[in-house]
């Protein structure tokens, strides 16, 4: 595993982070400890944690347990997974009920970020925000943050408050959101990343022109060809599945201080895990960049 910076705080971030997933877990204790053993056996020491839930949190904190707390990096959900609106668990009484079961019950000793959505950042009550930093002084959460995208980055990161902006980040990001990442950077945020998978590209049916696919028994395409420009090279690419290819270019990004990935069982997290060490094909980059403004590109579905 390779470590970056995470900004000022002299703390070293695992280049790739587990968002953990209490409800596509099925809410299973021994799936979530052994996806989390998994995850510190393959060095990742940045966590996300979508749900409040006690078993969740006592689970995570007794397998972090081996570790020094001190070298881990711990989010949390500022709102339960799935909530319909998550500024209204953002009024003090939800909120502290919340947080007291995180740091005070679940075993975790603090909060390393709390992460607010990008619907309702921006309408957390005055009460709340004195309750947070009581929290902050008393050494039981360290850093807020807010998940935003395109046009709400600027909102996030002139409100003041947030230490940490959370956003996509992947093969189709904008030269724009790139301009809004170095400016959230330069008035003193760190920058997560994450769903750097685009749902557009993971099937091959849905890229890969029929001229191009091979056979049902592994035979020759008719036109190899035939998805030149477009993002056919995902899924053709050896040895690299397009989850793999996607990932390895998201981390080419020097201003992520992690990148979180969604792993469901340890074998997916150990290959996510490797990709971290293994080099990029050098076409890779040329061929984004040639799909991206290419006239057949990802838009319009192959024949």
């Amino acid at each position: 595993m390779r470590y970056r910076p995470f900004g000022r705080s002299g703390q070293a971030l695992s280049a790739i982070g587990l968002n953990v997933s209490w409800a596509k877990l099925g809410r299973n204790r021994n799936a979530l400890e052994r996806l989390l053993s998994t995850a510190l056996e393959n060095g990742v020491n940045t966590f996300h944690l979508t749900s409040a839930h006690p078993d969740c949190l006592h689970t995570a904190a007794q397998t972090f347990a081996i570790a020094d707390r001190r070298i881990l990096f711990v989010s949390l959900s500022a709102e339960e997974e799935g909530s319909p609106d998550p500024a209204d668990e953002y009024r003090l009484e939800p909120l502290r009920e919340r947080l007291r079961g995180a740091v005070k019950t679940s075993g975790l000793q603090w909060i390393d970020l709390l992460v607010f959505h990008a619907n309702g950042f921006d309408r957390i009550p005055d009460r709340s925000w004195t309750f947070i930093s009581a929290l902050r002084d008393a050494g039981m959460l360290k850093f807020t943050g807010a998940t935003a995208n395109n046009d709400l980055i600027k909102a996030a990161v002139d409100d003041g408050r947030f230490n940490i902006l959370k956003t996509v980040f992947d093969i189709d990001t904008s030269w724009n959101k790139r301009h809004l990442l170095d400016y959230a950077l330069a008035r003193g945020l760190s920058v997560f990343g994450h769903d750097f998978f685009p749902d557009a590209y993971q099937r091959a049916a849905d890229v890969v022109p029929k001229a191009a696919r091979r056979g049902w028994f592994g035979g020759k395409p008719a036109d190899p060809l035939a998805g030149r420009g477009t993002y056919a090279f995902l899924h053709q690419t050896p040895d690299w599945t397009a989850e793999e290819l996607c990932l390895s270019y998201a981390l080419t990004q020097p201003n992520l201080s992690t990148l979180f990935v969604d792993a469901d069982t340890p074998d997916h997290l150990e290959a996510l895990a490797s990709v971290v060490e293994r080099a990029m094909p050098t076409s890779v980059p040329a061929q984004i960049e040639m799909a991206r403004f290419s006239a057949q590109g990802p838009q319009q579905k192959p024949a």
